[in-house]
């Protein structure tokens, strides 16, 4: 009996030992931070820093070249980007190498959709704001080919605006290739020209010393139907001439007759209907 009592303090003994052991681990266990816990508070607060930082176009710092890299990368991982982003990059043109790049962004945008098979145009707000970003950067071959690639790139010119607004200002500067070459493209692209491309391309023939060139204009709208205007008809007509020529009032005297005629035209068909 003394073999088995002896046997039962041992026994108790050892339980109270291991207990003892399980106890203090667990304390210890307790105690000690995991290391696990500062990486993952390090990487929870990095991703709440990229969180609350500013998206690139709401940065004045970003300029046309760090857009234009920021967009291309972003084609690589994601495809096509939106339309938005683009006008963000061309706003931010302020020279002839960055509106080189506004183009190209625009032609990788317009590839990228392709692989999509998302055939939809630019907007029209979108290839104004380049046209009007190239002429305010003097860039006139970027805008001349935007003109001329136009549904090539998806670009809507659907009026007369852009390509006279080119005119105006190749005219002005003495290249009267630059303004031919426009009304080549605004006919390939299938634009019917209206009273002020009319003058201004007459208009310049003449003041350039290519009356020839003008009349060969003046036959082309009269077989296509397109109306010549009392100010282009001087011209034609020898009335007026290139001397002390000032081309400003002369190309607004022009637009603002031809929108004249056209609110008569309005006024009479309300009337008459």
């Amino acid at each position: 009996m003394l073999v088995a009592f002896s046997r039962r303090i041992c026994r108790s003994r050892l339980l109270s030992l291991r207990s003892l052991v399980t106890e203090t681990a667990s304390s210890a266990s307790a105690e000690e931070p995991s290391s696990s816990t500062p990486n993952a508070a390090v990487q929870e607060s990095a991703g709440q820093q990229e969180a609350r930082k500013p998206a690139w176009w709401s940065d004045p710092k970003v300029d046309a070249i760090h857009a234009y890299n920021i967009i291309h990368k972003r084609f690589k991982l994601h495809g096509p980007q939106r339309e938005a982003n683009y006008r963000q990059l061309i706003k931010r043109v302020t020279n002839h190498q960055e509106a080189t790049l506004a183009l190209k962004i625009l032609v990788e945008g317009r590839k990228a959709r392709a692989v999509l098979e998302q055939h939809d145009p630019f907007t029209f707000h979108t290839s104004q704001l380049l046209i009007m970003t190239c002429l305010s950067t003097k860039s006139y071959d970027v805008a001349l080919e935007a003109l001329q690639r136009a549904h090539e790139l998806g670009l809507q010119f659907d009026n007369n605006d852009a390509y006279y607004k080119l005119m105006k200002v190749a005219i002005t500067n003495g290249r009267l290739d630059i303004a031919m070459s426009v009304f080549e493209a605004m006919k390939d692209n299938g634009v019917r020209p209206r009273g002020k491309v009319v003058h201004i391309l007459i208009m310049g023939s003449i003041v350039n010393g290519r009356r020839d060139l003008a009349e060969a204009y003046a036959e082309e709208f009269r077989c296509n139907h397109v109306k010549i205007n009392h100010a282009s008809q001087q011209w034609l007509n020898g009335t007026k001439q290139p001397d002390n020529l000032n081309l400003e009032a002369e190309t607004s005297d022009s637009t603002t007759n031809e929108a004249s005629a056209e609110q008569q035209q309005v006024a009479t068909a309300v009337a008459s209907a």
